[in-house]
């Protein structure tokens, strides 16, 4: 009591203004918290800090990645090892088979696996075969962390949710924009395509100018993978107005928008880059870049490699839009989610704690900032990516290109029957580009068959 009274002893307006400073002060800093939380720019860095000071060192997790991601995958182990002291092993495979590399490790006898990275269309056959971890709960618990709003609507949902659970976190937001060579436009003075008929147009021009040159108009990835043969019948698709399935996942295959697409992709495969069905991503993206064709439907991550000395020989002599309309009535830009990847945690991960420390890391807002900073392979899965301004002085060309063909975007199906479907599809566009069948004939083919799957999975 005698310190008490020694502290409030003397001038009674002092004693009080004094008091009067720190009740204000407190009322400051609640309402400087409250402000920071409801925006959440301090939220998700504040809220990490007790995962940032673990250690980790011992420890060791297995992660399956694929080729063209490698290049990420090694950034995030280096990062995770320097914040937690973990080790990270990563496993590479080809993105066609990643699915049953997947299937046969966390079903056999001595799993491996900890963090696998599926493509989004493989999510309900991951789910309903019992190979991964449902993170709903997970994801709920570290909200502030996870930051679910940031992630960009058009991929969020197919991504992650399958019967009205999340089993995944994005991790790479893929789909095609169109590049164009602008010296070999500007030489016949043409204006990059707005419609796919514009596509073909300058496809056959330039291709009968500069054949003999080595020099095609447009290059096509038809290799019979479906993510790479059906990429290019999405595109068209979307433009057309078309849809693989409707609402209710009723097969719409065989519309008159889809018909029509598949037609314009067999006549754009004319004057394209022989062959287009053995050309892959690694054919189609090193023809663009060492200019040996004028157009290339690519992923948007081609646009940094476009600008690295190492990689390129069109620095600044290249441009980008969004994907062409087709004609008709229901023309639009309707870009396709065309391949795309999350992070999955293994039902069977040797060290699933370990594991899902990697998931939050690897997903982080200034983690996936910094991965879309290094060309990695990796595209923006963000909101804030898109806002950030390191990012749009890294990829100014790309950043506007990407978001607006990100807005929207159509998802690909990711059923437990996807697989079958997209095999039946895949088999009957390389027959249509084969001319062994008509588009219309391919089409009806398919949609009888994907009528035979969905009703054998009911």
């Amino acid at each position: 009591m005698k310190k008490t009274k020694k502290i409030f002893s003397g001038n009674l307006a002092n004693n009080s203004f004094i008091i009067l400073l720190v009740i204000a002060g407190i009322l400051l800093i609640t309402i400087f918290a409250l402000w920071f939380s409801r925006t959440g720019r301090f939220t998700p860095q504040k809220a990490f800090e007790t995962d940032r000071s673990a250690d980790l060192s011992g420890q060791k997790i297995t992660v399956l990645t694929n080729q063209p991601h490698l290049r990420s995958a090694e950034a995030l182990a280096m990062w995770f090892n320097r914040e937690t002291g973990a080790v990270v092993q990563n496993v590479v495979v080809n993105y066609e088979e990643t699915l049953n590399y997947i299937l046969k490790d966390v079903l056999g006898d001595s799993p491996q696996l900890d963090v696998l990275m599926i493509w989004y269309a493989d999510l309900g056959t991951l789910a309903e075969k019992n190979v991964i971890t449902d993170l709903t709960d997970f994801r709920n618990k570290n909200r502030e962390i996870i930051r679910p709003d940031d992630f960009i609507p058009s991929l969020y949902t197919p991504y992650t949710l399958y019967k009205g659970r999340r089993w995944a976190l994005p991790y790479d937001g893929d789909t095609h924009v169109l590049f164009y060579r602008k010296s070999l436009l500007k030489k016949y003075d043409l204006a990059p395509p707005g419609t796919w008929e514009d596509y073909a147009a300058i496809s056959r021009v330039i291709t009968e100018k500069e054949k003999h040159n080595g020099i095609y108009g447009s290059v096509i990835m038809a290799f019979p993978a479906p993510m790479l043969i059906i990429s290019g019948f999405m595109n068209r698709l979307g433009g057309y107005g078309g849809n693989l399935l409707d609402q209710e996942n009723r097969p719409m295959v065989n519309s008159p928008e889809a018909v029509a697409a598949l037609s314009i992709m067999i006549e754009n495969a004319r004057y394209a880059l022989p062959t287009p069905l053995e050309t892959d991503f690694d054919i189609s993206k090193d023809a663009f870049l060492s200019g040996r064709v004028a157009m290339a439907e690519q992923w948007t991550d081609v646009g940094i490699m476009a600008e690295d000395p190492a990689q390129s020989l069109i620095r600044g002599d290249w441009g980008v839009i969004q994907i062409p309309m087709g004609s008709g009535a229901g023309a639009r830009h309707a870009p396709a989610l065309n391949a795309g990847f999350s992070l999955a945690i293994s039902k069977k991960a040797p060290n699933t704690d370990v594991a899902l420390s990697y998931l939050l890391f690897a997903t982080r807002p200034d983690i996936t900032l910094r991965l879309n900073l290094i060309n990695g392979g990796i595209d923006p899965t963000r909101i804030s990516v898109f806002e950030s301004e390191k990012y749009r002085d890294f990829a100014p060309k790309i950043s506007i290109a990407a978001r607006a063909a990100l807005h929207g975007a159509a998802a690909w199906p990711n059923i437990p029957m996807t697989p079958r479907l997209l095999d039946a599809l895949s088999n009957n566009l390389v027959m249509a580009l084969e001319h062994r069948k008509s588009a219309r004939q391919a089409l009806d083919d398919t949609q009888t068959h994907w009528l035979e799957i969905l009703k054998q999975g009911e």
